[in-house]
């Protein structure tokens, strides 16, 4: 799985579509049958995924996720329990992510790459 994480309109949908994947491979904010899961932090607005949801979750080729951790506290404690989630879920599903890259600007920053791993050992 990719996990692919950035701000707002940080080029996380046309990263993904540069990987080969199409709109129609991406699933708005739901766990759809989609390849790509896109808006994972909508997701979560929900509540916390389950153990099998966090299962169909790694099993995407691509999850994007907005960052929402990095901007001013919130004051409302639903709010900030909700970055919360966010980010440990990203956590998460990070230690299993064969790439992780953040969007800045349009650019791609790779974080993990286990690929390089793989083909060296």
């Amino acid at each position: 799985m990719i996990l692919i994480v950035g701000g707002i309109a940080s080029g996380k949908r046309a990263y993904a579509r540069s990987l080969g994947y199409t709109d129609t491979d991406m699933d708005e904010a739901v766990l759809g049958h989609g390849c790509v899961l896109y808006g994972l932090e909508t997701l979560l607005r929900s509540g916390a995924l389950d153990a099998q949801q966090i299962d169909a979750v790694k099993n995407k080729d691509v999850v994007c996720c907005c960052e929402v951790g990095m901007g001013v506290v919130p004051v409302d404690g639903e709010e900030r329990a909700w970055r919360e989630l966010v980010g440990r879920t990203c956590t998460e599903l990070a230690k299993d992510a064969h790439e992780v890259v953040r969007m800045v600007c349009g650019i791609p920053v790779l974080l993990k790459d286990t690929s390089e791993v793989d083909s060296i050992g």
